[in-house]
């Protein structure tokens, strides 16, 4: 008996299947490769309608630009900035004078017409040991001795009808008997009071 061995035919089964697979890698290889080429030329475009895009935007701003010069809007625009600068010195400048108008920040003409007042006003047995002006020369107050209440009573009044005519008043006051004290060389007790009015 015979047999026929045919190895010519299994070797061909191995060939044709490495051929199909082959062939499919290649038609992988071009679908990836279109695709690719497909995608570069999408960018392309894109940059290129970009660049179109940048450039009708300059010339708008530079047609722009032209019209506003053309109308004047730039020196508008600058004399619009300068009158916001100057409105906001002015504000400022009004802030300050409304404080001095006020009198928050004191007298503009100062504080020697009360104190000429004060050395004006006499009364014996009284005597001033200090004067303070307050809260911007709204607040007046006098700090003194006295050998009596009564005498403290009629220096009050005479002050009162001396300031009048500045508009000041005074309404408070604060007596307080200090100790007694011996002058040398005198046996008896002298006794003073203290005063403040405002």
């Amino acid at each position: 008996m015979v047999q026929h061995i045919n190895l010519l035919t299994r070797h061909k089964a191995r060939k044709g299947f490495l051929t199909l697979a082959l062939i499919g890698l290649g038609l992988l290889t071009l679908v990836l490769a279109a695709m690719a080429a497909k995608t570069e030329w999408q960018l392309q475009r894109q940059r290129q309608l970009e660049t179109q895009t940048r450039q009708s935007l300059d010339d708008l701003k530079a047609a722009v630009e032209k019209k506003r010069q053309t109308l004047g809007l730039v020196e508008s625009e600058a004399m619009g900035r300068q009158m916001a600068l100057w409105r906001s010195q002015v504000e400022g400048r009004r802030e300050w004078a409304d404080l001095l108008q006020k009198g928050e920040l004191g007298s503009a003409m100062g504080y020697s017409q009360w104190l000429e007042t004060l050395a004006g006003v006499h009364v014996d047995g009284v005597w001033l040991q200090g004067v303070d002006i307050g809260k911007g020369g709204q607040a007046l107050s006098v700090q003194g001795k006295s050998l009596s209440a009564e005498a403290v009573m009629r220096y009050i009044e005479q002050v009162n009808e001396a300031f009048k005519p500045m508009n000041v008043r005074f309404t408070s006051m604060e007596i307080l008997q200090d100790p007694a004290t011996a002058e040398s060389g005198v046996a008896r007790q002298v006794s003073t009071l203290s005063f403040k009015i405002y």
